[in-house]
C-alpha cells in the first residue's frame, strides 16, 4: 500500500482503500461463502477490524462500508442471475 507516501493526513488514497476492501471481501466470502450476504454493516466492521486496526478511524469505517457494499452488490447480481435462469 502506498498510503503513507501519498497522504498528508495518514489516510490511504481511495484506490488503496478499494483494493483493500476487495481483498477483505474475497477473504470473508472465501470463509463464510453466501452467509456474507446476511451480514450487517456492524458485523462486517467487527470481522475486518483486526486487519485494519492500523488505519485511521475514517479509513476503517470506509473499508468496512466498502466491504459491506460489495456484498450487497454481489447479492443483487446473484439474484438477477437466478431470475434469468428461471
Amino acid at each position: 500500500m502506498r498510503g503513507w507516501y501519498f497522504s498528508d493526513d495518514g489516510g490511504l488514497p481511495e484506490e488503496d482503500l478499494r483494493e483493500l476492501a476487495d481483498l477483505l471481501a474475497m477473504q470473508l466470502y472465501g470463509t463464510l461463502e453466501r452467509k456474507v450476504y446476511g451480514l450487517s454493516k456492524q458485523d462486517v466492521a467487527e470481522l475486518v477490524a483486526p486487519y485494519i486496526e492500523d488505519l485511521t478511524p475514517e479509513d476503517q469505517r470506509s473499508v468496512a462500508w466498502l466491504v459491506w457494499d460489495l456484498f450487497q452488490e454481489a447479492l443483487k447480481i446473484e439474484m438477477r442471475e437466478r431470475r434469468r435462469r428461471r
